[in-house]
């Protein structure tokens, strides 16, 4: 308790002595600024009134005119400021004005003040009442704070003169002592209060100590009893690690693996119920002592290079050692097992056994050698697959082949691997497929190293790969054989087509001669009533009855001249083969001119085509000799299709309008219609619904591959009892070039 009341006294006392401190050296610092303000307002007043030019002439004393000037001007600037007193200097330190006359005139040379002021530093002082003013050297009746300024010129910066003044600080000082009394007489009480509140406790925490006494002496007491009964919960405890031993037991049943705990002879100190289950069913558990026992069914410790000893390894080495066993399961069928032998020391770092888990992994080892076969069927794929296969990085660059690819390329297996795929192009158009991320299937023509050159249908996917992120798989047939085969296909396809024509001009061939027929007879008429005229050209003026007619045979024979050469020039564009060119078309005017041609069949006699086209319908680009084989095909099923029927008054509407980016043509008839088993299979080569002999099988098929290859799509639309309708749809701009010349 002395101890605080000395530390709180010491404390207290040093708080309050920074305290005076800190207050007093405040009011040093606000006073200065304060009256260095003033007194810098106050000389540039003078200075504004000419007191630089007085203090320039460097005169002893100042005139009665200048001394009123002065005077009147510290008058009005001072009228609210606690000012007592204002003094002038000379550059030779003598007081040239001062708000007391008497000191006017006398030297100022001791003055601290004034010669710092002289050598253009401002200073300042504050001197309490009744002390000594340090730079006057005189004692102060009041308490004052003065301060010294130079005045220097405004334009060379020379020191001509002091400004100082005395402000009168008294009641200042006076209410700062009285607060500090206030402060003292506070902390006093504080003290005070302290002390009182510190004796207080001392007393009472005495009291409480005492009392505290009584108590330990009462809980030594109930510790004794205590005890007593800890030595009976020992027992107990004693009785509930038995129990957590069961729990243990139950801990490791819970592991799938077959645990055992082996002490250093081989017995087994603790094991789960995974490795009670190797042993068999059909045996005493009991007589399976050793760790030998259940894994290796014999009754000596494993030894030797066939049957290593893990538990001799951790025994030898200290550490935890891994081996592959062949063990027994339940029903001694022989398991191969991943033994992880751990060792077990005691608190003093004696030896005491091994914890060894087994872990089964018979199916694991079938799965691996399941894979190496797997692997080695693959290889022996690659080796005999016919096509050329090759796998690439993210760059396309080779990094191996099987032999079908050194075949195709003409090169080793070393020659290909490390070379970039791009080189075996032989066109740059070709390299889109090998853009990065890019998969797909392109036909391009290739080269082998040898320069020779070569089709083929080139597959690009992605090769996915743990250690590589980006590669591919590159699969390359040679199809140099089937290019040729399809160019020979195409020339009998083109032969079909010609045939086709020449057989649908061998139906038209009646309809042709009775249409050239009555061209022939009205010119056979006009040319005789010609000659007849010609016969009376001799008789008199007016005696020939024939002349009035002559015009009207000349235009008749004119007409029908024009009309059988148009229908002979219709049949010869049919028949004549076409140059397999693209060309913007006019699908209306083709429709227009094959539904024209086919009313020359005698079968059309009968049937009325409704054709409603579309008159905005945009051009195409196509082959127009192809495409009137597709409408000449479709319009003569749809025209079989109606006659089955009833025979007469049967329409074929023939309808086209713009479906999007393309067109749509569709053929109509009303006739049986088709089963959708039928539906299947109409596009298919040689599958014909007409009797034999009367249709190939082939008209459909062909009409598919020609609007496949235009980009186009053919669909049937086709009900039992209600007739079909082909939709042909054709795209408006055909973006790849390449399709209907390939």
């Amino acid at each position: 308790m002395i101890i605080s009341i000395v530390g709180m006294t010491v404390l207290l006392a040093s708080l309050l002595y920074f305290h005076l401190e800190l207050s007093e050296g405040y009011l040093k610092v606000h006073l200065d600024t304060q009256n260095k303000n003033l007194a810098i307002v106050l000389r540039n007043s003078l200075l504004a009134e000419g007191l630089e030019t007085i203090l320039l002439k460097d005169q002893k004393q100042l005139t009665k005119q200048e001394h009123e000037k002065i005077s009147i001007t510290l008058e009005n600037e001072l009228r609210w400021v606690p000012v007592v007193k204002v003094k002038v200097y000379s550059k030779d330190a003598m007081v040239l004005f001062s708000t007391k006359q008497d000191e006017i005139g006398q030297s100022a040379k001791n003055n601290k003040g004034v010669h710092s002021s002289l050598a253009g530093k401002a200073i300042s002082g504050l001197v309490h009442r009744n002390n000594v003013n340090d730079f006057d050297n005189l004692i102060e009746t009041f308490s004052l704070h003065q301060q010294y300024i130079p005045v220097k010129n405004q334009l060379t910066k020379e020191t001509l003169g002091v400004f100082e003044i005395y402000t009168d600080v008294s009641k200042i000082l006076s209410n700062f002592e009285g607060k500090q009394k206030v402060i003292f007489w506070a902390i006093g009480g504080i003290l005070m209060t302290f002390y009182l509140a510190l004796a207080f406790s001392f007393f009472g925490t005495h009291r409480l100590l005492r009392k505290e006494t009584l108590q330990r002496q009462k809980h030594l007491n109930e510790l004794q009893t205590i005890h007593a009964e800890l030595e009976q919960r020992v027992e107990q405890r004693t009785a509930e690690l038995d129990k957590s031993k069961t729990f243990l037991q139950s801990v490791i049943d819970g592991i799938s693996n077959p645990l055992l705990v082996i002490r250093p002879d081989f017995t087994i100190a603790l094991m789960n119920k995974a490795a009670i289950n190797l042993i068999p069913p059909d045996q005493d558990k009991n007589n399976f002592r050793y760790c030998y026992q259940i894994s290796h069914r014999r009754n000596e410790p494993c030894s030797g290079p066939d049957h290593p000893c893990s538990f001799a390894q951790v025994k030898q080495d200290g550490c935890t050692a891994r081996l592959r066993h062949t063990h027994f399961d339940a029903n001694n069928q022989p398991i191969l097992v991943d033994l992880v032998s751990t060792p077990l020391y005691s608190s003093s770092g004696e030896f005491e056994g091994v914890i060894e888990v087994q872990h089964d992994v018979t199916q694991m080892v079938k799965m691996q050698a399941g894979l190496e076969q797997s692997k080695a069927r693959l290889l022996a794929i690659m080796e005999n697959v016919p096509d050329a296969i090759l796998t690439c990085d993210s760059n396309y660059v080779i990094q191996s082949n099987n032999p079908a690819a050194q075949k195709l390329f003409n090169g080793r297996e070393g020659n290909l691997t490390g070379k970039k795929f791009t080189l075996f192009f032989s066109e740059e158009t070709s390299l889109s497929i090998l853009q990065p991320g890019k998969i797909g299937q392109i036909v391009a023509i290739l080269k082998g190293l040898n320069g020779n050159q070569f089709s083929a249908d080139i597959w690009v996917g992605p090769l996915h790969s743990s250690v590589e992120k980006s590669s591919y798989i590159i699969v390359v047939r040679d199809i140099t054989q089937r290019i040729k085969a399809q160019r020979e296909l195409e020339t009998t396809r083109q032969l079909y087509f010609h045939k086709e024509k020449m057989a649908a001009i061998g139906q038209l061939a009646a309809g042709i001669l009775h249409e050239v027929g009555n061209p022939i007879a009205a010119i056979a008429g006009a040319a005789s009533e010609l000659k007849s005229v010609n016969e009376c050209s001799g008789n008199p003026v007016g005696d020939c009855p024939f002349k009035d007619s002559v015009g009207e045979n000349i235009n008749l024979i004119d007409e029908q001249t024009i009309r059988l050469a148009k229908i002979t020039r219709e049949i010869a564009d049919f028949a004549s083969p076409k140059p397999r060119e693209r060309e913007l078309l006019d699908l209306n005017g083709l429709l227009q001119s094959t539904a024209r041609l086919l009313t020359f069949d005698r079968r059309f006699s009968a049937i009325k085509m409704d054709l409603q086209l579309d008159k905005n319908l945009p051009a195409i680009v196509g082959v127009a000799d192809q495409l009137t084989q597709v409408f000449m095909n479709l319009m003569i099923n749809a025209m079989d299709a109606s006659i089955s029927v009833n025979g007469e008054n049967e329409t074929i509407q023939l309808e086209t309008q713009q479906d999007g980016d393309r067109v749509q043509i569709s053929i109509t008839d009303r006739g049986h219609g088709m089963s959708k088993e039928i539906q299947n299979h109409i596009l298919e080569p040689f599958f014909s619904t007409k009797p034999v002999g009367k249709g190939s099988g082939l008209g459909l098929s062909i009409c598919d591959s020609i609007v496949h290859t235009h980009g186009g799509v053919l669909n049937i639309d086709s009900e039992e009892g209600k007739g079909t309708t082909f939709h042909v749809f054709l795209p408006i701009d055909l973006i790849d070039s390449e399709i209907i010349n390939r």
